[in-house]
């Protein structure tokens, strides 16, 4: 429950100190006293956005400051959630300045998510439009899955459901897949086979130039190595007898001057070399093929490849591979689209059944929470002055899934015997809104573990006994969780436990906002000011007093 609120340098307010009392809390002040002020400051706190306009003097500190006691709830989870330290006396801290807006919880620095994230396990703050939010699907199944403790169910739906788009989604981009590489399956298998009919392989295209000019010129370089052999071995003019010639001057030279020893021998090794030589020019001379056959084979491979070079606009053979290479991939992965689009289909179905599960347990668990929740709201509205209400909460399952099921939910009402149920937000006024929505929330505080709830004017279009009647079902509400009331009706205003007025002041220089907590003499002086706008009236004080008590 909030136990204190600390507001300082924010809108009207200049500095003040609140303390709540853990029942029931009325809040009352005249039109434009600033009562909604407590409310903006609170919504600050939990996480709403800022700016410098909210503070009073732009040159100072806006501080909002409050204090949860969370002993009789059990948050410890929800704070390790958001790696935040759990203490029973919650302390949360908002700063701002002109320029920047810091926050902490417990003194540690924290986002404006996480405050925004945990508002919902402190306090519910009901707006003056929220009655409004009756018409909302959303809301309407919030209000059913909260009696029907739906909450697991429903995030277990929630997650199925993200996981049958995903693969819906999936499925769909695999079918667009395969129909645009079936166009190109065609033509890519016809890029693969023109490559593999060329038995590429990396260095191919040097050697088959070789070849080509080997076979092309096999004419001539059998005559140029015929001409070297017979050069070589020619008789007396030949390289090798006229070194045979030197060789043997230089062994007799040798005999009488040994000096000349070494260039003998290096002649010597001249001479075998020249033998090597000429044995491999012999050998190189039978191995030139005239083979024109053969010639016009390999120039059709060249030309081949170097169409395919063209074709693929590279240079090399290993570019045409690794091409090759890659239609092959895509060529693989086509024959595998069928499979996973199969795999995708058959997950979808289990998915699917999966969901279909789900939301027929959510359905079954809604219909009996609306029959529970009829009888109670029934109950409730002939307590605030409408006996001849009629409530039904239609659900009717749909063949579509949605965030919240499959099923269509529609709140019919009506506010009298004899007229025609019809839709909720279509037939019922402002006052019946705020009985509507009051019942509910009297409803939900058995169901719902939260330490406080806010409302601001939820008494809007009522007055008399129906209003006593609401301050008595909120007084009921406040057995349960901390309940406050800002309230512009003296039958609500006189069922609190504790009552704050909202009081605004103007001298010379300033105006300011101030919050007092009434006695039990303020309070009788308030409530008849309330009554007939005359603290002093003997009749609006003896109604004050028969209020309170």
């Amino acid at each position: 429950m909030l136990k204190s609120l600390y507001i300082k340098n924010y809108a009207l307010i200049k500095d003040i100190q609140l303390n709540f009392e853990g029942s029931f809390t009325t809040i009352t002040g005249e039109t434009g006293a600033g009562k909604s002020i407590l409310l903006g400051a609170l919504s600050l706190l939990l996480g709403s956005r800022a700016d410098k306009e909210s503070l009073r003097d732009t040159n100072e500190k806006c501080i909002i400051e409050a204090e949860f006691d969370l002993s009789k709830f059990n948050l410890k989870s929800v704070f390790h959630q958001f790696d935040l330290d759990y203490d029973e006396l919650c302390l949360i801290r908002r700063e701002i300045t002109k320029n920047k807006t810091r926050a902490f919880i417990n003194d540690t620095p924290v986002n404006l998510k996480i405050l925004q994230d945990l508002k919902p396990y402190l306090i519910d703050i009901h707006s003056q439009n929220e009655s409004q939010s009756l018409s909302n699907t959303s809301y309407q199944y919030l209000v059913l899955d909260k009696i029907a403790k739906n909450e697991n169910v429903l995030a277990q739906y929630q997650n199925t459901l993200n996981t049958f788009n995903a693969l819906k989604n999936k499925l769909e981009q695999l079918k667009t897949e395969k129909q645009d590489a079936t166009k190109k399956q065609d033509y890519n298998q016809f890029l693969f086979d023109e490559l593999e009919k060329s038995s590429l392989r990396e260095g191919l295209l040097e050697e088959l130039e070789n070849e080509f000019h080997q076979l092309q010129n096999a004419e001539d370089i059998q005559n140029y190595l015929s001409e070297s052999i017979a050069i070589i071995q020619q008789e007396e003019y030949g390289v090798f007898d006229q070194l045979t010639k030197v060789n043997q001057r230089l062994q007799t030279l040798t005999q009488s001057v040994s000096s000349y020893k070494d260039l003998k021998e290096r002649i010597q090794s001249i001479l075998i070399e020249t033998e090597d030589i000429v044995a491999e020019l012999e050998q190189s001379l039978e191995n030139v093929e005239v083979n024109p056959e053969k010639l016009e084979s390999i120039d059709k491979q060249l030309q081949s490849i170097n169409h395919l070079l063209h074709k693929h606009q590279v240079k090399t053979d290993e570019e045409l591979i690794e091409i090759k290479n890659q239609l092959e991939q895509q060529l693989q992965e086509f024959s595998n689209i069928d499979q996973e689009i199969s795999s995708t289909e058959t997950r979808l179905k289990a998915t699917e059944e999966k969901l279909n599960s789900l939301s027929q347990n959510l359905l079954s668990n809604r219909k009996k929470s609306a029959q529970i929740l009829e009888k109670k709201l029934l109950k409730i509205l002939a307590q605030l002055g409408m006996q001849n209400a009629s409530i039904n909460i239609q659900l009717t399952e749909k063949e579509e899934f949605h965030k919240y099921g499959k099923d269509e939910i529609e709140w019919l009402f009506s506010a009298n015997k004899g007229m025609p149920l019809r839709a909720l937000h279509k037939v019922a006024s402002g006052g019946e809104m705020s009985r509507m929505m009051l019942a509910i929330k009297s409803t939900l505080a058995t169901y719902e573990n939260l330490p406080s709830i806010i409302f601001d004017e939820i008494d809007t279009g009522v007055s008399g006994e129906i209003a006593l009647k609401m301050g008595e079902i909120m007084l009921n509400m406040s057995r349960h969780m901390q309940v406050i009331s800002i309230t512009h009706l003296p039958q609500i205003a006189s069922k609190g436990k504790q009552h704050l007025k909202v009081i605004k002041t103007t001298d010379k220089s300033e105006t300011q906002t101030n919050i007092k907590n009434l006695n039990q003499d303020e309070r009788i002086k308030e409530l008849s000011q309330m009554l007939g706008g005359d603290e002093n009236s003997a009749s609006a004080i003896a109604h004050a007093k028969s209020l309170l008590n």
